[in-house]
C-alpha cells in the first residue's frame, strides 16, 4: 500500500497563500544610504532593574574609535577616579572591629551582660558552699560493696522464703484471686460517681 497520505478534496473557494493586507503608508520611504547618519540630539535608554545607583553620564556616539577614546580618557577616567576616592572603605579589621562597633552602639546592653557575667562568675567560684561531696575511700567503697551485697542476699532469701510459702498455700491464694474481681466490679465505672453523691 504504502506510505498514506491525506485524501484531497477541490476547494472552490481557495483563492491561494495567505498573506496580510496590504495598506498604504504615505509616509514610507527607501533609504538609499542608511550608513550616513543623520544628526543625534538625543538618546534613550530603557533599564529594568531593582539596583539603584546606576547613572548615566556623557554618552558618545561617533564612528571613530579615536575621538570616543580620547573623550573616554578626558572625562569618564577622571570622574571615576574621583567616584573611587569617594566611595566609603570596606572595614578590614573583622571580627574584633565589627564586635568593637556593637558594643559602641549598645554600650547599655553590653554593661548589663558584662555586670551579670561577672556577678555569676564570683557566685560560682568564690560565695557559693562547698557542698560538693567528696569521692569515697577505698575503705568506705569495700564497705558499701560489702553492704549492697548483704543486702542483695537479704532480697533474695526473702523472694525464697516466699516462693516456699506460695507453694504450700495455693488453694488460699485462688480464694483471694475469686475474690477480688468482685470488689474491682463494685468499685469501677463510670456510673459510681453519681451514686456516691447522692
Amino acid at each position: 500500500k504504502g506510505k498514506w497520505y491525506a485524501p484531497k478534496i477541490d476547494n472552490p473557494e481557495y483563492k491561494g497563500v495567505w498573506k496580510p493586507r496590504q495598506i498604504p503608508n504615505p509616509d514610507y520611504f527607501v533609504d538609499e544610504e542608511p550608513c550616513i547618519l543623520p544628526a543625534i540630539d538625543s538618546v534613550g535608554i530603557d533599564i529594568w532593574t531593582m539596583s539603584k545607583g546606576i547613572i548615566f553620564d556623557n554618552i558618545v556616539i561617533s564612528a571613530d574609535v579615536g575621538k570616543a577614546k580620547a573623550f573616554a580618557d578626558a572625562s569618564f577616567k577622571l570622574r571615576h577616579e574621583l567616584e573611587l576616592k569617594q566611595q566609603p572603605k570596606p572595614s578590614r579589621g573583622g571580627l574584633l572591629e565589627d564586635a568593637m562597633d556593637f558594643a559602641s552602639r549598645n554600650m547599655a546592653a553590653v554593661g548589663v551582660t558584662a555586670a551579670a557575667l561577672m556577678l555569676a562568675s564570683i557566685w560560682c567560684c568564690c560565695i557559693r558552699s562547698s557542698s560538693v561531696p567528696r569521692a569515697p575511700a577505698r575503705k568506705e567503697k569495700t564497705r558499701l560493696k560489702k553492704k549492697a551485697e548483704t543486702e542483695k542476699k537479704a532480697e533474695d532469701e526473702a523472694a525464697e522464703t516466699k516462693a516456699k510459702e506460695g507453694e504450700r498455700e495455693p488453694e488460699e491464694k485462688e480464694e483471694k484471686e475469686d475474690e477480688e474481681p468482685m470488689e474491682e466490679e463494685k468499685e469501677g465505672g463510670l456510673g459510681d460517681i453519681g451514686e456516691d453523691d447522692q
